[in-house]
């Protein structure tokens, strides 16, 4: 599940101009850092997410629902979660990704209130979804720069 670029964008300006520019007394790093700023604000409304990776997910989690909706057979459970994925729109892929974190989340609410042997393999299901989902959204990171971060 990612956090949506114009948000991560947002809060980095921010940390910039409230909490890093204060304390920058260069006249000459100032600059650099509006610099930087201004590139970000203009890159900001820009930005689109590829969508092979809305993709990747939504069948993630619509496989996942399936599994779930399996693993609960003729529970009511089964047809609301099964109900939920129908209902997920086809397309685009961000909205179809949207649509089917909601399923899921909907799901795991499904989930919670049945006794632990009815709805522990569905919820695996979902589980599984969400540890793959993790770790396509790390993959997608670039090196850490901690290193030359810490030294100044």
């Amino acid at each position: 599940m990612t956090i949506p670029l114009e948000a991560l964008i947002d809060g980095a300006v921010r940390t910039l101009t409230e909490a890093v520019l204060p304390d920058v007394t260069s006249r000459f790093a100032r600059g650099q850092l509006f610099a930087v700023v201004d590139v970000l604000r203009n890159l900001r409304d820009r930005l689109e997410v590829k969508a092979a990776l809305h993709e990747a997910e939504a069948a993630s989690a619509a496989a996942a629902l399936e599994r779930a909706a399996a693993a609960l057979g003729r529970e009511a459970a089964a047809a609301r979660i099964a109900g939920a994925l129908a209902a997920a729109p086809a397309g685009p892929p961000a909205e179809r990704a949207a649509a089917l974190r909601a399923a899921l989340v909907a799901a795991l609410e499904t989930i919670d209130v049945l006794p632990p042997e009815v709805g522990d393999p569905a919820r695996a299901a979902i589980t599984e979804h969400l540890a793959a989902q993790t770790m396509r959204d790390l993959a997608l990171l670039k090196p850490s720069l901690l290193g030359e971060i810490s030294k100044g």
